[in-house]
């Protein structure tokens, strides 16, 4: 045989061999399968078999399913809160930084200026 032939030969035997045992390890990865310590409660067995699902294993799913459900709601009751929050915090930062622009510009009219403010103050007040 040619050395070009047993060099093809050997590629294909080497590339089986992986596709043989990527296989393998992905069978054994998925069949293997772990719950984190703080994940989901254990469900219920099923029967072997067959391709019904047991009243035990359905009212386990439906629980998780509302408890999933439940703690994406208050997520969200977060989110929004937070949000508010945000935005009040920068009305009222808006508001305080209009007084101090017009606090600043009745001193200065009496001749009078302010100390000056901190340069991201200043950035701040003009950007509005």
């Amino acid at each position: 045989m040619e050395p070009s032939s047993w060099l093809g030969l050997l590629a294909v035997v080497v590339s089986t061999l992986g596709s043989l045992g990527g296989a393998w390890l992905g069978r054994t990865r998925t069949t293997v399968q772990e719950i984190p310590a703080d994940g989901l409660p254990q469900a219920p067995p099923q029967p072997e078999g067959t391709w019904t699902v047991s009243p035990a294993m359905y009212t386990w799913f439906q629980e998780q399913m509302a408890d999933l459900y439940g703690r994406m709601r208050a997520l969200e009751e977060a989110e929004r809160e937070s949000r508010s929050r945000a935005d009040r915090t920068e009305r009222l930062l808006g508001l305080a930084l209009d007084h101090i622009s017009k606090q600043d510009e009745q001193l200065r009219a009496a001749g009078m200026p302010l100390v000056p403010m901190v340069p991201e103050l200043v950035a701040a007040r003009d950007s509005r």
